[in-house]
């Protein structure tokens, strides 16, 4: 291997002094034609790359964007990811990437490199916890803006939507930072409105929403279920939290609930992975879907194509959230910190069907017709049945 080609290279080889070498690089016009000419076409022969690090010592300024994410184990980070990097690159900017894992000492890590690269604009995505790096940027003099903020919601205020008579969206964020920053948001109530009314209009009248963890989207998604259901006159329907975030523990709170219902049943799930527990504890529990349940996730994340039967789910604008974020930032629009919501649409597969009749209804089959399968990285399927939860006895119903 051979060291990289430095300026002094350039130089010696070139004739001229490192500080002419310099001067053409940065595009002095007082060098004379020939001897840019000279010092040009030695740096293309020598392959020189100019160091970007030194420029941004030498400048104070930086095209590096920072951007931290919690996990790379997520479709929906995925997209997001490639969304903020799409654009950045539009603007003449690149993406500097830093996985926190949710843990302050390695936000604090991220920051520490930002700061050394001279990066001057920060996208965090879907950051849960308190917001110790986003007060940190600021405080730092770093343009902030935020992809879906996680916040955490106390327990009560999920109480009070479950079996009170709150109905107006609570307000989230009191410290002030929020103020400082550009929030980019998917709207989640909405999605929770969107994914019942399509529920409703298949013409089921029963309902479960699995919750998922004390954060701000798992409550406003929450609201939305709850207010379609009061539109149309059929609220209250039953709330399952599950003992632990983990999804098996989603999937045996979905079995104990079918173990004491009877058919047709819609469930909306918090996002497509909690609905993808559902339809594996309804398949071990002799539940088909849709002929018997329903499920509708949210997020509609890459896989949710390839799940057996297909998942309905509302999508969010992953790559559009990402590309929002970045002009946020870089657009000299002249705008101040604002917040800036999308929508979400519907994508409607095989695991949502209309309500048959009465007959076809309280049929229960005994055993699964098919099932799950879930793709997976690799492209290989796995199927099977979740500790705890045993398939009925009785014969195997076919799908229509």
């Amino acid at each position: 291997m051979t060291k990289p080609v430095t300026i002094k290279d350039v130089a010696a080889a070139a004739g001229v002094s490192t500080a002419t070498v310099s001067r053409v690089l940065t595009g002095d016009t007082a060098i004379s034609p020939a001897r840019r000419a000279v010092v040009l076409s030695t740096a293309t022969r020598l392959h020189y790359r100019p160091s970007a690090a030194a420029r941004r010592l030498r400048t104070k300024s930086s095209s590096l964007l920072g951007v931290v994410v919690q996990s790379v184990g997520d479709g929906y980070v995925g997209e997001v990811v490639l969304g903020i990097q799409n654009r950045a690159r539009d603007l003449g900017f690149q993406p500097l990437f830093f996985v926190s894992e949710g843990q302050a000492r390695l936000e604090a890590e991220a920051l520490e490199v930002f700061l050394s690269e001279q990066v001057r604009e920060l996208i965090s995505v879907s950051p849960t916890g308190r917001p110790h790096l986003l007060r940190q940027a600021v405080d730092n003099g770093l343009h902030v803006s935020v992809i879906n903020w996680d916040i955490e919601v106390p327990g009560h205020l999920f109480d009070e939507f479950e079996h009170g008579a709150a109905k107006r969206v609570p307000r989230f964020g009191s410290n002030g930072v929020e103020k400082s920053i550009c929030q980019v948001k998917f709207d989640d109530v909405g999605a929770g409105i969107l994914a019942t009314t399509h529920l409703l209009e298949l013409g089921h009248r029963k309902f479960a929403y699995l919750r998922g963890p004390d954060v701000r989207s798992s409550l406003l998604r929450l609201i939305g279920f709850r207010r379609a259901l009061e539109a149309a006159d059929l609220w209250p329907q039953a709330v399952l939290t599950a003992e632990s975030p983990v999804l098996q523990s989603r999937e045996l709170t979905i079995a104990a609930f079918l173990k004491e219902q009877e058919p047709p049943i819609a469930i909306v799930a918090y996002d497509d992975l909690c609905a993808v527990a559902t339809l594996r504890a309804a398949h071990f529990a002799g539940w088909r879907v849709p002929e018997d349940l329903s499920v509708v996730g949210i997020d509609d994340i890459q896989f949710s194509a390839y799940t057996n039967p297909g998942l309905t789910s509302v999508a969010q604008p992953k790559q559009e959230l990402g590309a929002l974020a970045v002009d946020a930032l870089l657009s000299n629009d002249g705008e101040a910190a604002s917040t800036r919501m999308l929508d979400g649409s519907l994508v409607v597969r095989e695991s949502t069907a209309a309500v048959t009749s009465p007959d076809s209804q309280n049929r229960r089959l005994g055993a699964p017709s098919t099932a799950v399968a879930v793709a997976t990285a690799g492209g290989a399927a796995v199927a099977g049945g979740a500790a705890g939860v045993a398939p009925r006895p009785g014969r195997v119903g076919s799908r229509r």
